[in-house]
């Protein structure tokens, strides 16, 4: 099922998405979600402690931050390391390849935080749709 890089098929498209591929899915899943994207941007483009990160990232819970984090790091789109200064404090900075990735995912939320009033319209609209058709 996996195309990987598109074998011989060339590089991968939406099309290998729609297919299916393990590839693809897993890194859109890398970045997919309202944490990943936060935390992605909230990385920017310096170094950050995990604590500055849970405080810049409002709502998320350790649990999800970890996992955001490891996933990242995982993936090569963030270096995890040790401050020279502190023993015990790690601190995470985004790679080449998290770098691109948060331009992209920064100008998806701009475009989605620009049709938000948008949205929050039609869902009244349907609500209100719903409520009148269930009285």
């Amino acid at each position: 099922m996996d195309t990987g890089q598109g074998g011989s098929k060339g590089p991968v498209t939406i099309d290998d998405l729609l297919a299916g591929s393990d590839t693809v899915r897993a890194a859109l899943e890398t970045i997919g979600g309202v944490w990943p994207m936060t935390v992605l941007i909230a990385l920017d483009t310096e170094p950050r402690r995990y604590g500055e990160l849970r405080r810049a990232v409002v709502g998320i819970n350790d649990r999800m931050l970890s996992q955001t984090l490891r996933r990242f790091v995982r993936d090569g789109l963030v270096a995890r390391g040790v401050m020279p200064s502190r023993r015990s404090c790690v601190q995470y900075v985004l790679t080449d390849l998290g770098v691109e990735v948060r331009a992209a995912v920064a100008e998806f939320a701009s475009v989605v935080i620009g049709l938000a009033p948008r949205v929050a319209a039609a869902r009244e609209e349907f609500d209100r749709r719903s409520d009148e058709e269930s009285s």
